[in-house]
């Protein structure tokens, strides 16, 4: 397996990176250790000496410190991402091999009286959704399960050029993926990013602002001109400034500890976005769908990325202000906090109602990203062609959570005829089958490639009832239940709306004349009304209605064979009704019957 490969030399190099940078990261901590200690010692030695050399000795650590700081900053975050790179290409090759997806399932989106998606298991344990995830942040949670559920018909073709495009961007997608789940859990993050963006401003006016400065411009002149000369009387006037300057910040306590709430913990978060943004700014795009979304996180003065990474610069020096050691003398000095406050009024003013919006596009790369990947892990699947003709035709169809050493394919076409009636013995392959195809369609609706060989298809609105729940919320039993679905499909097509049906096994809730009389009844119906679609049934009966509907029913099937003693399916669908039934034969073996 080529992708297989892929994967494993990515995890390969990724992993030995990994360890790199984390003995890097070891070597890093001791030395930032010994700056700071030695600006303790060399601020000392100043104090009870006074020579200028161990203040300047002092100062000179004090920036080298910083300078560690920031650097195992980066050096962290990149450790971070190379873990996560890690990670995600392990997950591939333990998908190709079968394995459970590790991602969200999107069980927030179950929903039973969506006209499909629960039906055909789109979302929970080992769902669609669950497969196809490789989203990292709400906003591409939400973008994917949004294809799923309501595409535009409208949108396929060029969905179809931006995953084309981007499945061989394999670099890009990863880094996109990795960058996100650095930082997973947002949801809580961006609620106070939310409310930091509607929050007061800390200065009503520039100018309040601009008379500040001149407290710490005098503070750090002083303080110079004491450090040259040795005149006690600017050291009496800069220790002087220095209070009121601490002073000042002090009255800003209130704003502060305020940005400080909205902002505790989210500044990380912010610079996954900006790597996001990043990584997405220097790709090249051809699609068209990809170079609108582009477009969308272009800034007047700079890029959408580095408006973030500024933000959360902002926010992580917020943070500085409960370090009892640096905190004072920042302050104290040049009133860091009050500059922070401005640059965060500043920020909010030029970027804050754009913000949501940049989100929104790194969310909708995540979701184009994920249905990449599926065309990027089996580059067998076909991309489906849309067309303005009514009607399906499929070749080699196979459902994508079936392993494909397991996988059984079939075709099926209602070009011509328009509607199936599927016969088959239980355990036959018949429900399967319903959901092989109707998965498949709704993949197909969104843009993706599909489990097939040969899909082409008009992009019908979708109606499935194949499970079908009572309520005792809503007081409302499993009989009533299924005839409300029923109802809001010959309601939708009494809209004009095209739309492609899968039924299976229909008015169980009755007892067999009625059932009989029923699933006749809604067949004519569906049919007068130029509906598309299969419905499946154990009434052998129903099939007579294709020598009433030629042209417009056909008879289906799945057979079953008893073979040495063994009921044998295989899950091959055959032209005509079902001769075959299973269900008193399986009786008698297991000895429930006689």
């Amino acid at each position: 397996m080529p992708r297989l490969n892929e994967y494993q030399n990515l995890l390969n190099r990724y992993t030995d990176q990994f360890e790199r940078l984390r003995r890097q990261l070891r070597l890093l901590s001791f030395w930032r250790l010994v700056a700071f200690v030695l600006t303790i010692v060399f601020g000392y030695y100043y104090f009870d000496s006074s020579s200028v050399i161990f203040i300047v000795a002092s100062i000179l650590c004090f920036f080298i410190f910083l300078f560690l700081i920031r650097y195992h900053d980066k050096i962290k975050s990149a450790h971070l991402l190379t873990g996560a790179l890690v990670e995600l290409n392990r997950n591939e090759i333990e998908l190709l091999g079968g394995a459970v997806s590790p991602y969200p399932g999107g069980e927030e989106y179950i929903n039973p009286h969506h006209p499909y998606s629960y039906d055909l298991d789109l979302f929970g344990s080992r769902s669609l959704f669950q497969y196809l995830n490789r989203t990292t942040m709400s906003f591409g949670t939400s973008k994917l399960a949004e294809s799923l559920l309501s595409p535009s018909a409208e949108h396929i073709i060029g969905r179809q050029a931006a995953i084309e495009e981007l499945s061989s961007t394999l670099d890009f997608r990863q880094y996109l993926q990795a960058n996100g789940m650095v930082n997973r859990n947002e949801e809580k993050k961006l609620n106070k990013i939310r409310f930091w963006l509607g929050a007061p401003r800390s200065f009503k006016s520039k100018t309040a602002y601009q008379v500040l400065l001149i407290f710490p411009l005098a503070a750090i002149t002083l303080t110079l001109l004491y450090i040259i000369t040795g005149s006690q009387l600017y050291s009496s006037i800069a220790g002087l400034l220095f209070v009121i300057n601490l002073a000042i910040s002090f009255s800003f306590a209130k704003k502060i500890m305020s940005n400080i709430a909205a902002s505790s913990d989210i500044n990380r978060t912010l610079q996954q976005f900006s790597l996001q943004l990043g990584v997405i700014e220097k790709q090249q795009f051809n699609a068209d769908l990809l170079k609108k979304l582009k477009t969308h996180i272009r800034t007047d003065s700079s890029s959408a990325s580095g408006a973030i990474k500024q933000l959360a610069s902002l926010f992580n020096y917020m943070d500085i202000v409960f370090n009892v050691f640096i905190s004072p003398i920042l302050n104290g000095l040049f009133l860091f906090h009050v500059h922070v406050l401005y640059r965060l009024d500043r920020w909010r003013d030029t970027n804050g109602s754009r913000l949501i919006d940049w989100l929104e596009v790194i969310g909708e790369f995540e979701s184009l990203s994920s249905l990449a990947n599926l065309k990027f892990n089996n580059p067998d699947y076909a991309t489906p062609d849309p067309d303005l003709k009514e009607g399906i035709i499929v070749k080699s169809m196979g459902h994508p959570l079936i392993t494909p050493a397991k996988r059984i394919t079939n075709d099926i076409d209602l070009d011509d005829q328009k509607f199936v009636v599927l016969t088959g013995s239980n355990m036959s392959g018949k429900s399967t089958f319903l959901r092989t195809l109707g998965i498949n369609l709704i993949l197909a609706r969104a843009g993706s490639v599909v489990c097939a060989n040969e899909f082409r298809f008009y992009p019908y609105d979708v109606n499935v009832s194949m499970r079908i729940t009572d309520s005792l919320q809503d007081c409302e039993s499993f009989f009533y239940a299924e005839l409300k679905r029923l109802e809001g499909i010959i309601a939708n097509l009494s809209s004009g709306r095209k739309t492609f049906i899968l039924l299976d096994e229909i008015l169980r809730g009755t007892n067999s004349n009625d059932k009989h009389s029923g699933t006749v009844g809604l067949i004519r119906k569906l049919v007068a009304m130029n509906a598309c679609g299969i419905i499946a049934t154990h009434d052998l009966s129903v099939g007579d209605l294709a020598t009433e509907y030629p042209s417009y029913i056909a008879n289906k099937c799945f057979e079953s064979e008893i073979i040495d003693g063994e009921l044998i399916f295989d899950y091959r669908i055959k032209e005509g009704v079902c001769t075959k039934l299973s269900a008193s034969y399986l009786m008698k073996k297991l000895g429930i019957i006689e």
